[in-house]
């Protein structure tokens, strides 16, 4: 948005420019010039033209937000110091501005994505399921009825490798779905 409010700023100022270095008058014969209402009308409509692009073009330069994902990406792997509240990196572990230590931040949970589900006929097998999800390591999420799985995982294949897990450690066979906040088939994951 930034990048096209910049384009139309510049675009706008040389209409303006334009439109103001129109020689609006015309030769008489006589050796003398009058003006031209048509031509002065033209420059009119020129000037008006112009000075909208480039107020259009400003505006968006202002209001455009942020300049670039690098940026917002940036911002988003940060996040301040809580002995100084400079701006550290979210996994630092020792402030590069006061030199203190400081926890690691936790990684948010997902509250949708891909999981691995199992589904079981009664709730001791879904306890003993649950028990067993949490012993290969892999986070337990709750899915339709007595239903729970493995996941949510931002990708596919991080919950075909959780599949593999279950299947291979405590034997337990599962699908592939996309658990979404969409289409209340699942209860909210809290934080």
């Amino acid at each position: 948005m930034k990048g096209l409010g910049t384009f139309a700023l510049i675009a706008g100022i040389c209409w303006l420019i334009f439109a103001l270095s129109m020689d609006v008058s015309v030769s008489t014969g006589a050796g003398g010039r009058v003006n031209n209402l048509g031509l002065m009308a033209d420059r009119q409509i020129h000037t008006i033209v112009g000075g909208v692009i480039a107020l259009a073009g400003l505006l968006m330069v202002l209001l455009g937000g942020k300049g670039s994902p690098a940026a917002a990406q940036a911002e988003k792997n940060t996040r301040p110091c809580p002995m100084c509240a400079e701006s550290i990196k979210t996994a630092a572990i020792k402030c590069k501005h006061c030199g203190a230590d400081v926890e690691p931040a936790a990684a948010p949970r997902l509250k949708n994505g891909w999981v691995a589900s199992t589904t079981c006929r009664d709730e001791e097998e879904q306890q003993s399921t649950i028990e067993a999800i949490t012993g290969t390591g892999l986070p337990v999420v709750s899915m339709i009825g007595l239903a729970v799985g493995a996941g949510p995982f931002a990708t596919k294949e991080e919950a075909k490798q959780a599949l593999v897990t279950m299947r291979d450690g405590p034997r337990l066979f599962s699908e592939i779905v996309y658990r979404d906040s969409v289409s209340g088939k699942y209860p909210p994951i809290s934080d």
